[in-house]
């Protein structure tokens, strides 16, 4: 009984998620940024900047969207991440009706466990790893030495999702949030209302923060180091440490890990041949996490690309 109405209200709140964001203004400004059947993909368009620069750098790229039934799970372990190619459902118009029927479907829980079993990838995040590889330096090509370059990279990634929840704001971006349009909501923070200086520090420790997680630090000594990296900004760094612990476990200890065992020399060829032309030297990150210093450049380049 309990677990009916749990579901009940799961179904309650999409429906009012899909309501609240409908109500959206739909102008096409930017028909060459559009990706078709991408749920308020037009909508986040015309409110972020952010969401707009990161899809103008991807198609400068050659990048493009294929419009292909894509369950989470195989885009999970099997979309390729340096490929400038992203499979998507094209699900805006089943949402649309699904939202219209969903009082008269004998099984609407039904109903919307099957649409977002295909209907849970971000176009922003997965975009922003193929614009990550891009304004990174060459890929080392040990073992350990690409996991720690990777989990930067992830960690800028994740950082980029932060930065575009806060952008939308706390009255919105929770909806595209439960809807997986985007994966991290805004909060009420100081630091996202105050100068963009400050807002630059704020970003930079919840990367820091963020890789410290990925690389499987004990949550317990991570505001520690943190503190110790940005001295002098306590309030700040307890604030993005937070944040940063909010991170899915399951990402964190199974499927990241995961993925970098079995792909990790793949990753390797392929961003090789991404930087084949760059004349800067190989990212070495250093196997303590606590002699972070030079490395934050590379991350205050990409925050400068994205106009954070």
């Amino acid at each position: 009984m309990k677990n009916r109405q749990n579901k009940n209200a799961l179904l309650k709140r999409f429906l009012k998620d899909v309501d609240r964001l409908c109500e959206l203004p739909a102008v096409k400004k930017y028909p060459k940024l559009l990706v078709a059947e991408f749920p308020f993909d037009n909508q986040l368009l015309n409110l972020s900047k952010l969401y707009r620069q990161s899809r103008k750098f991807y198609f400068s790229l050659g990048g493009r969207f294929t419009p292909k039934v894509c369950s989470t799970m195989r885009a999970l372990s099997t979309q390729d991440l340096f490929k400038n190619e992203i499979e998507y459902t094209p699900g805006f118009s089943e949402m649309l009706w699904f939202r219209s029927h969903a009082e008269v479907l004998p099984d609407p829980l039904q109903e919307l466990e099957a649409h977002k079993r295909f209907n849970d990838i971000s176009l922003y995040h997965e975009q922003n790893h193929r614009v990550v590889w891009q304004l990174l330096p060459p890929a080392p090509n040990e073992q350990q030495a690409i996991r720690r370059y990777l989990n930067f990279a992830e960690s800028l990634v994740v950082t980029l999702d932060l930065a575009l929840g806060d952008e939308i704001g706390t009255q919105l971006s929770p909806s595209f949030e439960r809807l997986n349009i985007l994966y991290r909501p805004g909060v009420k923070n100081k630091w996202n209302e105050k100068s963009s200086k400050e807002y630059r520090k704020y970003l930079l420790s919840v990367l820091c923060a963020t890789y410290l997680v990925l690389e499987r630090v004990d949550s317990r000594d991570i505001l520690k180091a943190v503190n110790y990296l940005f001295p002098g900004q306590s309030p700040m760094n307890f604030s993005a440490v937070k944040r940063s612990l909010e991170l899915n476990e399951q990402f964190t200890e199974v499927t990241n890990p995961n993925w970098q065992q079995i792909y990790w020399q793949s990753a390797v060829e392929k961003l090789q041949k991404i930087h084949r032309k760059s004349k800067e030297p190989i990212f070495y990150l250093p196997e303590d996490p606590l002699d972070l210093q030079d490395e934050f450049f590379y991350a205050e380049r990409i925050f400068d690309f994205f106009g954070l």
